[in-house]
């Protein structure tokens, strides 16, 4: 049966829609709130200085750091990871502000129009409380690899003052560098202009980590949702048959006299139900209330395929971008990595483990919550085949057999065609990153 005694949850994706919006990607609106407005009125001058400032300007300094000048390899790669993350999920921004309607139906349906039908409240909270643990769990690595970048740059701060306090006015001094490698257009060494520097970067690092690590949760979430939507409508098939016959025992109870509880006495507990059922219903009647049940079920199980479908379409260039991004990243990473290790870098191999981390769980939260999608929408057959069918009549079955054989069809999330986002595409994208990896360090060699 629906489960009532837990009461329903709201707003599945509150915590992500604050982080959009005060990063500046748009006023989102919670599905009941019946608003899609992204920038009503001074947000949208808010979105436009947020983004100027920390995405075109602060990833513009990033990215043109490692071609200016010369650099070493160990600074230029260092560099390079972040840059091909925060280049790359430009993309990313723009399905957000131009396919925002899009996304906010895809919401919608998740969160007002699948409670039409059958669901469990117990699981949608349960799948509330996962979507959060793993949003925590890509915030703290990333919450991690910026802190130690940022202690990593004031021990060599330090140093620096250390070194330079011993120098007389005509000896070279060495440049004071920043924690993360990027393009200054300024004079930042002396201190009244360092630590406004310092933390401009600090704040510019923490800004479009954040929207990376938002956008990438959000959609994680949202994919499990979708996961966890099939998981119910598996649930609603099992139950279907018995859940009718309980909702019509409940209409005799309605209307019957104590003479029929004596007569129910004479049916085994298990075959209660059904007896009393049969007893009073003829089977015409019986088909019409299944009949209604199992359209339910046919109903949403058409809305989730058409709610995947649109989300599919919506951001299949965004998982592109991940794909192309991460195996990038994670193979520049992974020679960082490599250089630190030997090279017994200890603060800095903690900056480049933090990093390493993060990439691969940016990765794995969506190539997973992919995989669980396809797999709980594959198991609706299986449900259709487990519903009782024995029970029903000839045209009820073939209303199920059609319907079995559409969940037959695989659902699957895809990166524009090119690949399926499923746990087979997260061990490819780690078996080419450290393909990859392999050359270059045997270049380096």
């Amino acid at each position: 049966m629906e489960d009532t005694a837990v009461e329903r949850p709201k707003r599945y994706f509150a915590l992500h829609f604050l982080l959009l919006r005060f990063l500046g990607l748009g006023w989102w609106h919670h599905p009941d709130e019946d608003d899609t407005r992204n920038f009503p009125s001074w947000y949208l001058y808010y979105a436009i200085v947020t983004q100027v400032v920390w995405v075109a300007g602060f990833v513009g300094l990033e990215t043109i750091d490692p071609f200016v000048g010369e650099k070493d390899l160990e600074r230029f790669m260092f560099s390079l990871s972040f840059v091909i993350t925060h280049d790359l999920t430009l993309i990313k921004l723009y399905i957000f502000y131009f396919r925002n309607v899009d996304i906010q139906e895809i919401v919608r349906i998740l969160e007002i129009d699948l409670y039409k039908f059958y669901q469990n409240n117990a699981k949608n909270r349960a799948t509330i409380r996962t979507s959060r643990i793993f949003t925590g769990a890509f915030l703290f690595f990333g919450w991690m690899t910026i802190g130690n970048s940022n202690i990593y740059g004031i021990v060599q701060d330090v140093r620096w003052k250390s070194l330079v306090k011993n120098l007389n006015d005509t000896t070279m001094r060495p440049v004071r560098a920043l924690p993360q490698p990027i393009y200054i257009p300024w004079p930042y060494q002396k201190e009244t202009v360092y630590i406004p520097t310092f933390a401009l970067e600090t704040i510019g690092l923490l800004w479009t980590g954040h929207i990376v690590m938002t956008i990438d949760t959000f959609i994680g979430s949202v994919i499990l949702h979708m996961s966890a939507q099939f998981a119910i409508l598996r649930e609603a098939l099992l139950t279907a048959y018995d859940r009718t016959m309980v909702s019509l025992r409940e209409g005799i109870v309605q209307r019957v006299t104590e003479e029929i509880s004596i007569s129910s006495a004479n049916f085994a507990k298990e075959d209660e139900t059904d007896g009393i059922v049969r007893l009073f219903y003829d089977e015409e009647d019986i088909e019409k209330a299944l009949k209604i049940t199992l359209i339910s079920c046919f109903r949403q199980h058409q809305v989730l395929i058409n709610c995947v479908e649109k989300f599919a379409k919506t951001y299949s260039y965004g998982f592109v971008t991940q794909l192309v991004s991460s195996m990038a990243a994670i193979c520049v990473i992974m020679v960082q990595v490599s250089q630190d290790v030997s090279s017994f870098k200890s603060v800095k191999l903690v900056i480049s483990l933090a990093f390493f981390f993060a990439m691969i769980t940016q990765l794995a939260i969506q190539c997973f919550t992919g995989n669980e999608l396809t797999y709980q929408a594959s198991l609706i057959s299986e449900a259709v085949m487990q519903s009782k069918w024995e029970l029903m009549s000839p045209r009820l079955r073939g209303l199920l057999l059609i319907m079995m054989t559409r969940a037959q069809k695989p659902l699957r999330l895809t990166a524009a065609g090119f690949a399926f986002m499923d746990n087979n595409c997260f061990l490819s994208i780690m078996k080419a990153a450290y393909s990859y990896y392999a050359v270059l360090s045997q270049r380096e060699v």
